[in-house]
């Protein structure tokens, strides 16, 4: 999958490419950073940054984006409605108390961790279920992404290549 998302981004630069490949939800800057060191041959700080612009296009649309379309299917749509109480209502009751008092923590662990399904796509809608405050979610998820790049970063380059399974 990522060698075919590699080839169709042949065509545009590698910076640009790079960007768009951290924007993805599959592949943010895990995929990006390594392809654009290997196979883009970017330098590792140019890597670093393009995969960063391109990871923190998903935290503000969907900070920003994703609370009015909840909002909205909850008024207008009843079978999602439905959903969000039964299945997300049932996290957000359950575990609301503790992501108000641990939240930026968790975010910041979460975004930081370079697993498969940990993210800043993932930390960002937490935030938004959690109903996290705005300003402490973008500290903690940027502040995450930060710390994410640099752990891909030495992972790629080697120096942590013992990790490389996480990659």
């Amino acid at each position: 999958m990522i060698n075919t998302l590699a080839t169709a981004l042949s065509s545009l630069s590698p910076e640009f490419a790079t960007a768009v490949l951290a924007t993805l939800p599959l592949t943010e800057l895990r995929a990006s950073l390594p392809l654009a060191m290997t196979v883009f041959e970017l330098s590792v700080w140019d890597a670093y940054l393009y995969s960063i612009i391109g990871n923190s296009i998903p935290l503000f649309v969907l900070l920003w984006g994703l609370p009015p379309i909840v909002l909205f299917a909850k008024n207008h749509l009843p079978w999602l409605n439905r959903f969000f109480e039964k299945f997300l209502g049932h996290y957000e009751r359950k575990y609301k108390e503790k992501y108000q008092k641990y939240g930026r923590l968790i975010l910041f662990l979460f975004t930081m961790i370079p697993l498969p399904g940990s993210g800043v796509w993932t930390a960002s809608v937490l935030a938004v279920v959690f109903q996290i405050k705005r300003s402490f979610a973008v500290q903690a998820i940027i502040l995450g992404m930060l710390a994410a790049g640099v752990i891909v970063a030495l992972i790629t380059t080697g120096v942590l290549g013992g990790l490389s399974f996480l990659l």
